[in-house]
């Protein structure tokens, strides 16, 4: 009981010194040294230009207004060797010949990553635990790991296939329950070769029995385990099933209220990669994701480090009467929406990244964000009216279903396109200024270093060759026969 109590007067003095101090010094520290590494100026290759244009793609400085990379987040990091192995053979895979021969790398090694990271990305910064395929090791070694990061203040996503959960639920279950996950990416598509039930033949829509099944498994874990799980679907984008990708985001807008992020990755030549690079193509590539939300989405809604690195589209899925549906763009493209969200997104929640914290204590620094800038007191509600307004449209259906008593959910849905470059992008002007410019970098021999140089140059490869001869692979025997 008195436990108990000591716990309970512990959280209320975290929650009340979230409410009174809601700006984290060293969070917005690490984010300011992300901007002060931004090249001043940039370089532009033509060729890569959307459209062809090159004032589409570029502004003359990356340190504008509108930067989210240096001003509301450190952004990403992912670690390297927790398992390089994988156990599929996927036609577009940037991993090296010799990920299947390199060991794990020790626990202690991890630990040395995961502090790096904690470092260049600020408390409660992202963490994707990531490599091969993680879920081959055993639930314990992730679990362990999965543990040190709540313990130094990362959030954590573990990036997996996702077969290891489907052969055994318990698996993730265990990974909620005793880690804390909260995030967890799954790849689907195509591409990949291993996945069971897939056939060589199929096109994206025909593998939607899978997505569907990752998506039960998902709302069911969530439901055993009695803790919150937010799921990203990631996808690799091929010259082969570009075409279905409308059907895709489709998927994802309908089972927003399992997957509320879709991950995009076009194509690049790297690894072990067979499939024609798609470089040069994010115009058509994002026509695809807006005729699969149904809506014209505003590709420039924000910027991300280089504008030629993410294009993002943040929305909500608006979902009544058990099959009606809308998206509705939070970034809208008009200039007051522009205005509302600079000033929300650039000054009074610079900085403010939600993750890894309890609900509780979020709740509090929104609302000491809020005591501090009073103006948006009036200032939210007036901009939820006049974007009510913009949505006339379909507004009273929904409305009338909820008076009804009809089934209703809103969820955030995240479309976000990652423009990997290929090895021969990396030595050119733009491709310097994209590196320098990187917002998802890895911890390598104690620096942090651009996934696109680890993965398009020989960097992973030598990496394995070395973890290889220097570490043992440690392996059950085989049993003989009789």
């Amino acid at each position: 009981m008195i436990q108990q109590l000591g716990r309970l007067a512990a959280e209320a003095r975290r929650t009340w010194g979230a409410f009174v101090a809601p700006r984290d010094p060293e969070e917005e520290a690490a984010a300011r040294r992300r901007l002060d590494d931004l090249p001043p100026t940039l370089r532009v290759d033509d060729q890569l230009a959307v459209g062809g244009d090159v004032d589409a793609l570029c502004c003359p400085t990356l340190r504008v207004d509108d930067q989210l990379l240096g001003t509301h987040s450190a952004g990403c990091t992912a670690t390297y060797g927790v398992m390089e192995r994988c156990d599929f053979y996927c036609t577009a895979c940037y991993l090296a010949d010799e990920a299947n021969h390199t060991p794990p790398l020790p626990f202690e090694e991890i630990k040395a990553q995961l502090d790096l990271m904690r470092a260049y990305v600020g408390p409660w910064g992202n963490a994707q635990i990531t490599a091969g395929e993680v879920t081959l090791l055993p639930c314990d070694d992730l679990i362990r790991i999965l543990k040190y990061c709540r313990e130094v203040q990362l959030s954590p996503m573990v990036m997996t296939h996702g077969q290891t959960f489907l052969k055994d639920p318990g698996y993730l279950e265990r990974l909620v329950h005793e880690a804390g996950l909260e995030q967890v990416a799954i790849h689907i598509d195509t591409t990949q070769r291993g996945r069971l039930g897939m056939k060589k033949s199929d096109r994206e829509p025909d593998i939607h029995w899978i997505r569907n099944a990752f998506a039960g498994l998902v709302r069911d874990t969530r439901r055993r385990t009695g803790k919150p799980l937010n799921a990203a679907h990631t996808f690799t984008v091929t010259e082969q099933n570009v075409q279905d990708l409308p059907e895709v985001v489709r998927w994802c807008v309908e089972n927003a209220d399992a997957f509320r992020l879709l991950s995009l990755q076009p194509t690049a030549d790297v690894g072990r990669t067979k499939a024609r690079e798609q470089v040069g193509r994010r115009d058509f590539i994002w026509q695809q994701v807006c005729a699969g939300l149904g809506i014209e989405a505003n590709p420039e809604a924000m910027t991300f480090g280089h504008p030629a690195c993410n294009t993002v589209s943040l929305n909500f899925v608006v979902h009544w009467d058990h099959d009606q549906y809308q998206v509705v763009e939070v970034t809208a493209a008009d200039p007051r929406s522009t205005r509302f969200f600079k000033r929300l997104m650039m000054e009074s929640f610079a900085g403010f990244t939600p993750d890894g914290e309890p609900a509780h204590v979020v709740a509090a620094r929104v609302l000491g964000r809020l005591r501090k800038a009073p103006d948006l007191l009036w200032r939210v509600p007036g901009y939820c009216g006049y974007r009510a307004w913009t949505e006339r449209d379909w507004l009273p259906a929904f409305l009338g279903a909820v008076a009804r008593g009809r089934p209703w959910w809103v969820r955030p849905l995240a479309v976000v396109v990652h423009n990997f470059m290929s090895a021969h992008e990396l030595e050119t002007p733009e491709g310097q200024d994209r590196l320098a410019a990187c917002a998802f970098k890895v911890p390598i021999d104690g620096r942090m270093v651009s996934m696109c140089e680890l993965n398009g140059t020989d960097l992973r490869r030598d990496l394995n060759t070395r973890d290889r001869d220097r570490l043992v692979a440690v392996r059950e025997p085989r049993r003989r026969a009789g």
